[in-house]
């Protein structure tokens, strides 16, 4: 009786921990390049479900940017509409790709995956060019 309440007891932690700290594992929230160094600003966003787990991505204008999309299940990408090669190709779960591509123009504009469907059920997210 002892080991199965010991037992219990360890399981129950162990779950409660997971549970608890999954919010932040899933989602990273705001990705702020605009002070980081060097000729290329890099960012890896990963998707879980019908989301990205960054909901934002900020860069300087003229900044060269690489991203590296890893999809976590489905079949998803990460587009761009006004930045010319800000497009990965439609990949399978726990696959990636990376694109590079230059921030051009300042303002606010939205990355989203182009499955349809994909963007109304909310995988989308704010790349803003600071000026």
């Amino acid at each position: 009786m002892m080991k199965t309440l010991r037992l219990f007891w360890v399981l129950f932690v162990l779950l409660s921990a997971l549970v608890i700290t999954m919010p932040v594992v899933a989602q990273t929230g705001v990705v702020d390049l605009t002070g980081e160094t060097g000729s290329v600003k890099e960012v890896e966003v990963h998707s879980r479900g019908m989301a990205y787990t960054t909901s934002e991505i900020r860069v300087n204008l003229g900044d060269t940017v690489r991203v590296t999309y890893v999809n976590g299940g489905g079949r998803h990408d990460w587009v761009i509409d006004e930045f010319e090669g800000a497009r990965t190709a439609v990949i399978a779960g726990g696959r990636s790709e990376t694109v590079e591509f230059t921030a051009d123009q300042a303002g606010t504009f939205e990355f989203y995956c182009s499955v349809p469907g994909h963007r109304q059920a909310g995988m989308y997210g704010a790349f803003v060019v600071l000026d």
